[in-house]
């Protein structure tokens, strides 16, 4: 900017320097080309024109003129350094990601190389089994000629079962297509996310009450479908394909030693960056069938199309028919009532007003303290969960009371496990069930009860309502 400025003072310096003469010039010479047009009017009988002073007014003239060009050059140059410090700021954005995209793929290729080095070991290994093997068999030679006829046959009749799986669409659409509930599959994603290994999320499973080989497969079909999700949402740019394609091919060669098929949820999570602000946005989109979950972060199946989970449905199928004295699940009290504090009643009698009513409030968010060290600023809506996602609490939308009236805050506590059902090839299959729903009320300072899980007798969780804000009016 120092040197834009000198130099434009420069000119102007020049500028003035050679118009100096023209204007000093004597009287009888003519005036410049812009006052050739101009019409003199003769001067009065009395008054003595100088003409110095019509040169100077001139030379004045000329200087204004200057001063305007100078100030639309000091424009330009404004606007030219904010352009320029807004394609900085772009370029910095899109290093900023570039650096991060390669980051990961550096985590995979890793994760790809220590996974071919455990496969070298065992190719090692079973080359040692096979000479063994080998050496044994070259005791009988009548022996050799029988067992080779057994591999050949065992390897046409692999090759025949799997040339017949592909033409009926057995991997796709049949045997092997266990479907991840979407809450685990949204558990799953949100702690990878965050960085978790595998390791964390299957112990977590593993308390939760899921079986290891369930777990394994529910990790891999959302790895697969996040991948899928993630390769629809970009766009056509070179860069992205190339760094999509060597993303594709470390999954293709993780998916080649995977211990079973797998086939993707139809969940799309789509992320998006503000190129402005570079938040980063995650929304979550349902599709063939699926419905956004209660709590919005999963999908699940809706058959009967009645825009409820079928989870939620098959639950209230045990809905009592007589409220009982205690209750402690939703399903203990009749028709549309809820247990609330385990007793029976609906949400809009939890307050039982004030005679003196001089302002009505609500509250917009809660300070929620639990029982495994988090705090959570949560507003109506919004919720969180424990133990894998087996026990989940929703924070409800209250009634409005009165000012003299002490707030509570609504709790929606919701218990789920995993079930075992038998599928149409009379095989054993886990999937995740909702077993209860209860709703607790809390005052400002005050904690829960100790909540327990009726399949697994180690989660005891509590909430505490720290605080409570609200509006008043």
């Amino acid at each position: 900017m120092v040197n834009k400025k000198f130099v434009i003072l420069f000119v102007v310096i020049m500028i003035l320097v050679l118009s100096l003469p023209t204007a000093l010039a004597p009287d009888d010479e003519p005036l410049s080309n812009a006052t050739t047009n101009t019409t003199v009017t003769p001067p009065a009988a009395n008054v003595t024109v100088n003409p110095n002073t019509q040169k100077i007014a001139l030379l004045e003239l000329k200087i204004n003129s200057l001063e305007s060009q100078i100030y639309i050059l000091q424009t330009d140059l404004q606007t030219l350094d904010y352009k320029v410090s807004t394609i900085k700021n772009d370029v910095d954005i899109i290093n900023s990601q570039q650096n991060s995209l390669e980051q990961g793929i550096k985590q995979d290729i890793g994760s790809v190389s220590t996974g071919l080095a455990g496969l070298q070991k065992n190719l090692d290994t079973t080359k040692e089994n096979l000479t063994e093997v080998k050496t044994e068999l070259e005791g009988t030679q009548s022996f050799n000629t029988f067992l080779a006829f057994i591999i050949f046959l065992i390897v046409v009749t692999v090759i025949g079962g799997i040339v017949y799986a592909k033409k009926k669409g057995i991997f796709s659409n049949g045997l092997f297509n266990n479907k991840v509930h979407p809450q685990v599959a949204s558990y799953i994603t949100n702690h990878i996310k965050q960085g978790k290994k595998f390791e964390h999320i299957k112990q977590n499973l593993v308390q939760a009450g899921w079986e290891e080989k369930d777990i394994h497969h529910a990790y891999k079909s959302t790895m697969k479908t996040n991948y899928q999700s993630y390769k629809k949402a970009q766009g056509p740019d070179k860069k992205k394909v190339i760094m999509i394609s060597v993303i594709g091919v470390v999954i293709i060669i993780v998916g080649m030693f995977s211990l079973s098929g797998s086939v993707g949820q139809a969940i799309k999570i789509q992320q998006t960056v503000d190129t402005k602000t570079s938040v980063l946005t995650t929304d979550i989109i349902c599709e063939d069938g699926l419905i956004l979950n209660p709590t919005g972060d999963g999908c699940c199946q809706d058959v009967n199309q009645n825009q409820v989970c079928d989870d939620i449905d098959i639950y209230q199928l045990n809905k009592a028919a007589q409220d009982k004295a205690v209750c402690s699940d939703n399903n203990d009290c009749s028709a549309d009532k809820v247990c609330i504090n385990n007793k029976c009643g609906y949400v809009k009698d939890i307050y039982k007003g004030s005679d003196i009513c001089s302002k009505r409030c609500t509250y917009y968010s809660v300070e929620t303290v639990t029982s495994d060290g988090e705090t959570y600023f949560h507003k109506p809506g919004q919720d969180g969960y424990t133990a894998a996602g087996g026990l989940t609490w929703n924070l409800l939308d209250a009634p409005s009371h009165c000012i003299e009236e002490n707030a509570q805050t609504v709790f929606e506590i919701s218990k789920l496990g995993p079930t075992t059902i038998i599928n149409e090839n009379g095989e054993k299959k886990s999937k995740i069930s909702l077993l209860s729903k209860e709703i607790i009320t809390l005052e400002q300072g005050q904690k829960s009860k100790i909540i327990t899980h009726p399949a697994n007798s180690n989660i005891k969780f509590t909430l505490l309502a720290n605080e409570i804000f609200e509006n008043c009016n």
